[in-house]
């Protein structure tokens, strides 16, 4: 497959797996991660070309996540997606250099749209 590379990251075992079978049929290769160092430590991260990143993670959360992947110069695009609908964690987001904010409930229709190139 020579689509982009995504990294899903989120605890949710059941989202990953949504996530990861929708990018797929869009064309996708997907890295499923439960957690943040788990995509730091993967063999394939420099050709990450997306995150989508969960806020509330146990161990390296978003914000860790976020941070650590800003230090390295990881130059993929963050869009956290989140069941959080705050203000101040979208602001913390993109303060750390998210793209962009999305509610679980709206990633799947986002999708097709996060794909394309900026």
């Amino acid at each position: 497959m020579n689509g982009p590379l995504v990294a899903v990251v989120d605890d949710d075992p059941r989202i990953r797996a949504l996530l990861g079978c929708e990018l797929e049929e869009l064309g996708a290769e997907v890295l499923l991660c439960r957690e943040g160092s788990e995509l730091l430590k993967a063999e394939r991260l420099e050709e990450v070309t997306l995150v989508l990143l969960d806020w509330m993670m146990p161990g390296l959360d978003g914000a860790a996540t976020l941070q650590a992947l800003r230090q390295r110069e990881h130059l993929a695009r963050v869009v956290v997606v989140t069941a959080l609908c705050d203000p101040q964690v979208e602001a913390e987001a993109l303060g750390g250099g998210a793209a962009a904010m999305l509610l679980k409930t709206e990633a799947i229709a986002q999708l097709p749209q996060l794909l394309r190139p900026e």
